[in-house]
């Protein structure tokens, strides 16, 4: 039995709604705008289970999760590809011929490489977090999709800017035209970071660095600067969706490193084009 829960969120005039859908056995989010493109196949996976390989989880573990995802989202698993994420912004250009890198062991993952852009049909790209901002693109126009995991460094570094400008490289993709999703991640409520963080955004984003609760620590607002970013390389506002969902507070709903520490798994952002 499937079912589908709308959670309404805002973003000054807009409003979104993010979709959780699954069965009695997983269940993931998506995008309003992404949902709507039939060619399209996206996620969210929620905190039920971690797709992560780690030190807590068995691979065997690993391995079956990402199965039961690939079965319930309707991708074909040995076509997930997955980066060894390092917070850094490299962007991977994945062919036909890596499929299946990083699908089902972590020793075949792209190495470094903290974005994923292709344009072939059936592949499905997947990012990692756990209160990193993942962000989700798709040129309709040319048909090419995107997937990033910004965490601070990332996002500081501009990582959303860096895979525009690959697709505009690679396929002449124009920033009017390209959609793109910023899923759940820690909130500007709870990415509270010393003056050493805060200084690093301060420059180029002072309206996004808030004094904090404590004395001495600072408000950063992760999800307005990837999205301000995005605006630069040319998106279009009304093309930038964002979940406004906190991590750190969404207890039932995802993981989080912040709250949980050392033992919190990983949930992922995965985009793939139909076969046409």
């Amino acid at each position: 039995m499937r079912w589908i829960l709308l959670i309404f969120v805002g973003l000054k005039k807009q409003r979104f709604m993010l979709q959780k859908v699954g069965n009695s056995l997983f269940s993931y989010y998506r995008f309003e705008h992404l949902a709507e493109r039939t060619e399209l196949i996206h996620f969210i996976s929620s905190g039920d289970h971690t797709i992560g390989f780690s030190e807590q989880q068995t691979a065997a573990t690993i391995c079956y999760n990402r199965k039961l995802l690939a079965e319930t989202v309707g991708f074909e698993v040995n076509n997930l590809v997955t980066g060894h994420q390092v917070h850094g912004t490299h962007v991977a250009v994945v062919g036909k011929d890596d499929a299946g890198k990083g699908a089902l062991s972590a020793e075949s993952r792209f190495p470094n490489t903290d974005a994923l852009v292709t344009d072939c049909e059936g592949v499905c790209l997947m990012v990692l977090s756990a209160d990193c901002v993942p962000v989700l693109f798709y040129d309709p126009s040319r048909r090419v999709i995107a997937a990033a995991h910004a965490g601070w460094r990332g996002t500081a570094a501009n990582i959303v800017g860096e895979v525009v400008a690959k697709m505009q490289q690679h396929w002449k993709c124009e920033p009017k035209n390209i959609l793109a999703a910023i899923g759940p991640s820690i909130g500007p409520c709870c990415f509270e970071v010393d003056e050493e963080v805060a200084a690093v955004f301060r420059t180029s984003y002072p309206d996004m660095v808030h004094a904090g609760i404590c004395e001495g620590k600072y408000q950063v607002d992760l999800w307005n600067v990837n999205r301000y970013e995005l605006l630069k390389a040319g998106l279009v506002d009304s093309n930038i969706e964002v979940a406004e969902v906190c991590t750190v507070c969404s207890r039932e709903s995802f993981f989080s490193y912040r709250r949980q520490g050392k033992t919190a798994g990983r949930f992922g952002a995965g985009i793939c084009l139909r076969h046409s």
